[in-house]
């Protein structure tokens, strides 16, 4: 399993401090090619974006922008 010690938040370098969920494009990156939300050791974001994020894309999944399998 490679290692990503040395990656940066990429939320903290851009300061964001709200992720929405209507940003479609920006949660996709977050997901897998089977639309479940990456780890955070892949991924890189820290814990309190992650915890954003993953609420923001099961927002998106009820809202019906982002489905829920492929």
């Amino acid at each position: 399993m490679p290692t990503y010690k040395g990656r940066r938040c990429k939320f903290c370098t851009l300061k964001m401090d709200e992720i929405d969920y209507k940003n479609v494009h920006l949660l996709e990156k977050s997901l897998s090619q089977y639309y479940k939300i990456v780890p955070r050791y892949y991924s890189g974001v820290c814990i309190k974006h992650q915890k954003k994020l993953s609420s923001a894309v099961k927002n998106a999944r009820i809202m019906a922008l982002i489905p829920y399998t492929r």
